[in-house]
């Protein structure tokens, strides 16, 4: 099975909303990633760092708006990304930067589901050794795929 005909739509895609043809959209649609990333892993830099390092227990209603922070940003970064994407798909398809940031980021989001199905097995307790992991995992995880998306635009 070969990749062109996706990399072709992908590119058309590109070209249609002119993210690939407009460095002004393409600057607009870049800035509105970098603000969907920066509300979805400030949230989680918060929770996690409380998990983490031994302060789990959190306010509800400040849980719940964090969480509706980090899931604007996802919808916001997703969205952006996948429009970043579309101006160039076989360059970025062929960088391996891009491809270890969609493993981390993919594996980052696997983690979030798990720590929040955890969180309702456990009547929204973060504590415990394994939610403790978890957190350390995830703060990895999102550091990691912010370092990878910078060194994307370097090789």
């Amino acid at each position: 099975m070969t990749v062109e005909p996706a990399i072709a739509v992908l590119a058309a895609l590109g070209l249609a909303t002119g993210v690939a043809r407009s460095s002004a959209l393409y600057a607009l649609v870049s800035a509105s990633h970098v603000l969907g990333i920066a509300l979805l892993v400030g949230p989680i830099l918060i929770v996690d760092a409380r998990n983490a390092f031994g302060r789990p227990r959190m306010d509800p209603a400040a849980l719940a708006v964090l969480r509706n922070v980090a899931i604007v940003g996802v919808l916001i970064s997703a969205a952006t990304g996948l429009l970043l994407f579309t101006a160039r798909p076989a360059e970025y398809l062929a960088n391996p930067a891009m491809l270890a940031k969609l493993a981390v980021v993919a594996l980052a989001i696997v983690n979030a589901l798990a720590f929040e199905w955890r969180a309702s097995r456990h009547d929204g307790e973060l504590g415990g050794v394994a939610m403790r992991g978890m957190a350390l995992a995830s703060m990895v995880l999102w550091l990691s795929a912010l370092l990878l998306g910078r060194w994307v635009a370097f090789v």
